[in-house]
């Protein structure tokens, strides 16, 4: 069963009761004041006529007994059926009655030992207020007065409001259920999306995201369910391209060992067949040598860059100028000029010398390789605020925007045909990337084909008094 029918079952008990018994105390408080009404015309009517009683008895000659039957008599003529009376000497003795045979005797006689006190009855013919008052007579002696007064009129009022109601209720309650199953329906109706969402999400449509908009708890619910799916899709990314990177890596990495083996074992060959020809043997051997060199820095990157990943680095104060003339000692002698603009006094960073002087010659290998206009690889040194950023710059030919975000992959080379004749390998930018992220920061790539290519990197400037201390020690 559904929600909204659990709560439209919880919901239409508690509506019917409601209006059954706010429908019931109106028609009774009515009832209650229709009676209430009745009973003081009845009071009413009895004293006018113990008013009119004592009189005749003042004014009667004869005994009580025979004034009573004369009043009896001459009262008769207009009361009717309307009510009834009846008449008792004062040892409680019947006189006179003109009551209804629905109101027997014993009822009046029960009154005469509380005068005054009205009660109603129920009879076979209807309901009755009875009041019973004593009267005195002129002889000294007392005589009783009993009146019934009729209270059908407020019992029949009363069921046939009843009756009206029973008909506007069932009206109203099919009306607010109506209501209350559409109110029902827009309430959980976010939780219908959220229910939609959930199984969509479930056969793989990890985009779903359900919109609800509010400021409730349903709507805080599906903001959470939103953000948890928008997480999970994240991580489901992550996980794909690490899949996807890992199985690059090994596709690269055995194309790259692939391609120098098939040489040396093709040129080992062709020394195995020369036989004296010493020509072709050297040939070979140098050929060979190439090869073995480059699988031998290919090794010797990928241990690097597993070392630098796995086991991090020993950060310590590292002036800048002492980074900049390892740079210089290590770079080649015949290679393009590299331009060096840094402002004098920069602050020390904390890091490795050698991994960062890797680094560096990396990129500045890169920029070179780039074939700059003006001829030139530029590095270029600032303090920003508590950091020291570094950037690597050319005017050479430009990285296309969309291969930016791959750069840092392992293997991963724009232009491989090129990058294999200059002795590249695809593993240069990714071991650049694990020595920033070793030293807490991230290499950031600017390019525009055919204007050139600009790295950078930041890392933290150390307080000019740890940088005194550090070069006491």
């Amino acid at each position: 069963m559904k929600l909204s029918q659990k709560l439209l079952l919880a919901v239409l008990p508690v509506l019917g009761l409601v209006l059954s018994l706010g429908g019931w105390l109106l028609i009774r408080q009515n009832f209650h004041r229709a009676v209430y009404e009745l009973q003081n015309q009845a009071e009413t009517t009895q004293q006018r006529e113990l008013y009119a009683l004592q009189l005749d008895l003042r004014a009667a000659e004869e005994s009580a007994a025979d004034a009573l039957m004369e009043y009896g008599m001459s009262v008769s003529r207009y009361v009717g059926e309307e009510k009834g009376f009846a008449l008792f000497t004062g040892d409680g003795v019947l006189a006179y009655s003109a009551m209804p045979e629905d109101v027997p005797l014993v009822w009046q006689q029960e009154l005469l030992a509380d005068p005054s006190r009205g009660v109603l009855r129920s009879g076979e013919g209807g309901r009755w207020y009875l009041i019973a008052d004593a009267v005195p007579a002129a002889d000294g002696t007392g005589v009783y007065y009993v009146g019934a007064y009729p209270m059908d009129a407020a019992y029949e009022t009363q069921e046939s409001l009843l009756a009206s109601y029973f008909w506007i209720e069932l009206l109203a309650f099919g009306a607010a259920g109506g209501a209350v199953w559409w109110m029902i329906s827009r309430l959980t109706r976010p939780l219908h999306t959220l229910e939609q969402a959930g199984r969509e999400i479930a056969a793989g449509a990890y985009d779903r995201r359900t919109g609800i908009r509010g400021g409730d708890e349903i709507a805080a619910l599906s903001r959470s369910f939103d953000d948890m799916t928008a997480a999970l899709e994240e991580e489901l990314g992550r996980r794909a391209l690490a899949v996807r990177q890992r199985e690059d890596f090994i596709t690269a990495l055995t194309h790259e060992l692939k391609t120098p083996m098939t040489s040396i074992l093709g040129y080992a060959q062709m020394m195995r067949t020369a036989g004296d020809d010493l020509e072709v043997r050297e040939k070979s051997a140098s050929y060979i040598a190439h090869e073995a060199r480059r699988i031998e820095a290919l090794s010797r990157k990928l241990l690097r860059l597993m070392q630098v990943e796995q086991e991090g680095v020993t950060l310590s104060c590292l002036p800048v100028e002492e980074l900049l003339t390892a740079l210089r000692r290590a770079l080649p002698e015949n290679a393009l000029p590299l331009l060096v603009q840094a402002p004098p006094a920069l602050p020390a960073v904390r890091g490795d010398a050698d991994l960062l002087c890797a680094l560096l010659l990396n990129l500045i290998s890169n920029a070179r390789r780039a074939e700059p206009k003006d001829g030139a690889v530029h590095l270029d040194i600032r303090a920003e605020g508590d950091r020291v950023a570094f950037t690597v710059w050319d005017t050479g030919r430009g990285i296309p925007a969309e291969e930016l975000p791959r750069l840092t992959e392992p293997f991963y080379m724009v232009d491989k045909s090129r990058a294999r004749a200059q002795n590249g390998s695809g593993i240069g930018l990714a071991l650049c990337q694990a020595i920033a992220r070793a030293h807490g920061t991230e290499l950031i790539f600017a390019s525009k084909v055919g204007e050139g290519t600009r790295v950078s990197f930041s890392l933290p400037a150390l307080p000019r008094k740890e940088d005194a201390h550090d070069h006491e020690n």
